[in-house]
């Protein structure tokens, strides 16, 4: 019994320490991903310490108490200076309804990137980057104001102004709402100092300088590449260390999705699970692969291609029943015939109508916009 007993203490510890932790209290260290909600969310780079964690009421009057949403503020440091800030926001209890998509994920001409990955009735994915300005005076969640005096006892001083990455991701029962900010000096260094006012970080003025757009072109690609993990933690499906922080983002390509593989190479090898031979081969195959789209090569629509299977059949049962009635083989023939006819148009525009009915109620849902507190916000905001 006490074998059995340390056997099963020892698959429970092993399945424990594969868990991403859960955000507890103030102070926690963090590194891979951790627990909000019920959801993995992922963290690039190296530690990053919970440095607020709360809940804040979330209601819509038309569609009644979407329960609490948890918050939580995470730093990551450098010295005494916090170089980026993830705040996310999940919900605790699961709708059937959806969640609609956020104000950031609509074109309004001051993201540096907008990509809307999907959207259908209730499933929503995109991303975007924008600049945002806040610091340790700016207004947010309960989560926010333990952060700033996190930051305030810890001595930790924060750029007035940010690099944001944005990630909603939501299916009909839950979602994730994450934003990493990150610091300027991240991609610039020193020279970040001498952008610190809201107009430094307007589309116009980042296009116009080749070293800030050097920072947002840095910071795009990284968001480019990083949503997939955000999709995989909506389904806690996160095994492997999330991508490395933007500085330090090697991409080697112009093609985001084949610098998240190069990256993953890089990783396998590191880690000794593939060969050095193995690493250069596929590293070349993925520079050279592309996505393969199957293309629609019939010319005939779904609904007419139905219908000429369902009206094959049903002219010779048209045929069998006409001929009972009438004994005549020409009478009956041009009945059987006259239906498929007739048939065959009502059949199609039936099936038209309920595909467009059908189309319409499925994307309703995602139109709806839910937003949280944030921190700080958008340029102009």
């Amino acid at each position: 019994m006490g074998i059995l007993s340390a056997l099963a203490f020892g698959v429970a510890l092993c399945l424990a320490s594969a868990l991403p932790a859960t955000a507890t209290s103030v102070g926690d260290k963090f590194s891979r991903a951790f627990q909000l909600g019920g959801k993995q969310i992922p963290l690039p780079g190296g530690e990053w310490v919970l440095a607020g964690h709360g809940t804040q009421p979330f209601h819509m009057a038309k569609l009644g108490a979407f329960g609490a949403i948890e918050t939580a503020v995470l730093f990551m440091t450098q010295q005494d200076r916090i170089v980026a800030v993830l705040e996310v926001n999940s919900n605790t209890l699961q709708v059937n309804d959806g969640w609609g998509r956020t104000k950031a994920c609509a074109e309004d001409s001051k993201q540096f990137l907008l990509v809307l990955r999907y959207k259908t009735g209730w499933e929503t994915s995109c991303l975007f980057v924008q600049a945002t300005k806040f610091d340790s005076g700016s207004s947010g969640p309960a989560a926010w104001e333990q952060a700033r005096e996190f930051a305030r006892s810890a001595k930790l001083s924060m750029p007035p102004m940010w690099l944001t990455a944005g990630f909603r991701v939501s299916d009909r029962q839950d979602l994730i709402d994450v934003r990493y900010h990150f610091s300027p000096a991240l991609t610039l260094g020193g020279s970040a100092a001498s952008f610190g006012t809201e107009a430094d970080w307007s589309v116009a003025a980042v296009n116009a300088d080749p070293l800030r757009r050097g920072a947002v072109q840095t910071v795009t690609s990284w968001a480019s590449g990083f949503d997939a993990w955000v999709e995989l933690g909506l389904r806690n499906q996160i095994t492997a260390t999330p991508g490395s922080m933007p500085e330090i983002a090697a991409f080697e390509s112009s093609t985001p999705s084949i610098d998240v593989k190069l990256a993953e190479l890089d990783g396998l090898y590191r880690d000794g699970q593939i060969t050095w031979d193995a690493y250069v081969a596929q590293s070349k195959a993925a520079t050279t692969q592309v996505p393969v789209y199957k293309e629609q090569t019939s010319l005939l629509s779904n609904s007419v291609e139905k219908n000429i299977s369902f009206r094959s059949f049903g002219t010779f049962v048209d045929y069998g029943i006409a001929y009972i009635v009438t004994a005549n083989t020409a009478v009956s023939w041009g009945i059987a015939l006259t239906l498929n006819a007739t048939d065959s148009v009502w059949f199609v525009l039936n099936d038209r109508y309920w595909d467009r009915h059908y189309a319409a109620l499925n994307t309703h849902d995602s139109e709806r916009i839910v937003d949280f507190t944030y921190i700080g916000g958008g340029l102009g905001s």
